[in-house]
């Protein structure tokens, strides 16, 4: 387990959120807290992003591949679908740009970018 530096960015047609702050990464995976929100971000042979907090979500990514995810928050569980229009996964860097669909209709397109560097 490792303690690293993070910089994460969520775009969408809103606006930006930025985070940077310290989290930890272990083999694959990288957890943080983003105000209050613990996201997990698992590196593998798909991308699964996870987040739970007030609200919980959970994310698949693979280029190419629509996938199935969900979101739970006080309104209830929503089945999301998820279309992966990119995937650049680096050393220290992940970027994904993705459509995200609730009820056969769109939300928006979303690009998140990780970096991460070891914190010494």
């Amino acid at each position: 387990m490792s303690k690293i530096k993070i910089e994460a960015t969520l775009k969408n047609s809103e606006g930006n959120h930025i985070f940077k702050g310290k989290g930890i990464k272990k083999d694959n995976q990288i957890i943080y807290l983003d105000e209050k929100i613990q996201t997990k971000v698992i590196m593998d042979n798909i991308i699964t992003i996870e987040r739970n907090g007030e609200y919980k979500l959970n994310l698949k990514f693979k280029k190419g591949i629509k996938s199935k995810g969900t979101y739970i928050n006080n309104y209830g569980t929503f089945d999301v679908e998820i279309e992966t229009i990119n995937l650049i996964q680096k050393n220290n860097e992940l970027k994904i740009t993705y459509k995200l669909r609730a009820n056969g209709s769109d939300i928006d397109i979303f690009t998140y970018n990780l970096k991460f560097t070891l914190d010494t």
